[in-house]
């Protein structure tokens, strides 16, 4: 089951670093970070699938678990909000040597800015949010060619 969680969230905003040089790296980073939180939101089968078919499980805890990786990753800020800067940091960081996919990945990311305009129930606890960030990458993906 953990597999099929890390394939989600891999798939999602950094689906597009199956090329980087520090896959492995990155790979285990988000590894301990799903098994971090993980603690704290547990995730049971039927909700993996869902993931796993692209499906935002309409659930808090799930939710949760996907504002809690993305705050670690560093790609949600304390405010709850996706972090534009966070995110190109880590692109910067993992596709210095390829300036195509790096600006692929900062205009992904700038078409899912516009979830920080969402209202959310939420404040800063930030679930909704990621709620709203996964979805925005599930569409947006194939506009990417990231699918």
């Amino acid at each position: 089951m953990l597999n099929s969680i890390f394939l989600l969230f891999t798939f999602g905003v950094f689906s597009l670093y199956a090329e980087a040089l520090s896959m492995d790296d990155l790979k285990q980073k988000y590894v301990d970070n799903i098994l971090e939180c993980s603690k704290q939101y547990p995730i049971d089968r039927a909700d993996a699938e869902q993931l796993q078919n692209r499906i935002m499980p309409d659930k808090e805890p799930i939710k949760c678990l996907f504002a809690c990786v993305y705050k670690l990753a560093g790609m949600m800020n304390d405010q709850g909000e996706l972090s534009v800067e966070g995110v190109n940091a880590i692109s910067r960081k993992y596709l210095a040597e390829d300036p195509e996919k790096l600006q692929k990945s900062e205009e992904f990311t700038e078409a899912c800015r516009s979830v920080n305009d969402a209202p959310v129930t939420d404040g800063t606890r930030g679930c909704d949010r990621a709620a709203l960030i996964f979805k925005c990458t599930i569409e947006k993906s194939p506009d990417f060619n990231f699918v």
